[in-house]
């Protein structure tokens, strides 16, 4: 997947505004080579953050605890049984897996008041490009926990065979759009054109990208992650 800096300036400066605990100590805790790794690296350098690299069951070496870090829901089992230094005091980051409020649970009981945010995006789409937020003090979700809605400078379609826009309820396939896209697939004409597609929703010349993923919008203009379309 070939992303433009445009599309990393852009999600950066989307994510420096969003987090602010991010100015504070963030942990990374995963390969360079994982997109995760994006958010947790360099939403703190430019914020003015620090960045401590350990593995979430290290031993803390010396200093205070951190205070933001970027995890898929297969690390929380880990983050339960982690130093208490390297549970985040004020943003949990979620993404890369489906969701439940119930995987939540004991992080919760252990960092009340930390805000978790649960974030969706394909690597087509620049690491991420939706979220939704619990903040401390609101109830958790029964079953899956919905993906949110679009950052700023991106759009969110469900649509059908078609490219009909569907009802709220309604489940159909995601499509993204904004300065987030990718220019496409390195040497892979074929598979660009049919994945990322004109977008009859934007301004002229303006592209899709076809996730493959099944989603709807809640009643509360929220869209909740439906599984994959293709199996």
């Amino acid at each position: 997947v070939v992303i433009e800096h445009r599309s990393v300036t852009d999600y950066l400066s989307w994510t420096a505004g969003a987090h602010p605990s991010a100015a504070g100590t963030a942990l990374l805790h995963s390969p360079v080579t994982f997109d995760l790794t994006a958010t947790a690296l360099y939403t703190p350098l430019v914020t003015g953050g620090q960045v401590r690299i350990a593995a979430l069951d290290d031993e803390p070496g010396a200093g205070s605890g951190i205070t933001f870090l970027k995890a898929t829901p297969s690390h929380l089992p880990l983050l339960a049984a982690a130093p208490d230094a390297h549970v985040p005091t004020g943003e949990l980051l979620v993404g890369g897996e489906a969701l439940t409020g119930e995987a939540l649970g004991a992080f919760r009981a252990r960092r009340p008041g930390a805000t978790v945010i649960n974030v969706y995006g394909p690597t087509e789409a620049t690491v991420n490009c939706t979220q939704y937020r619990i903040e401390p003090g609101r109830e958790l979700p029964a079953g899956p926990v919905p993906i949110g809605r679009p950052f700023a400078n991106t759009r969110a379609h469900v649509l059908d065979a078609w490219l009909r826009p569907v009802p709220a309820g309604v489940r159909g396939e995601l499509y993204i759009a904004g300065a987030s896209l990718a220019r496409g697939y390195l040497d892979r004409a074929a598979l660009t054109a049919e994945r990322f597609v004109a977008d009859p929703f934007g301004p002229a010349g303006t592209r899709m990208y076809r996730t493959g993923d099944l989603a709807h919008w809640d009643a509360e203009g929220r869209l909740v992650y439906d599984g994959r379309g293709d199996g």
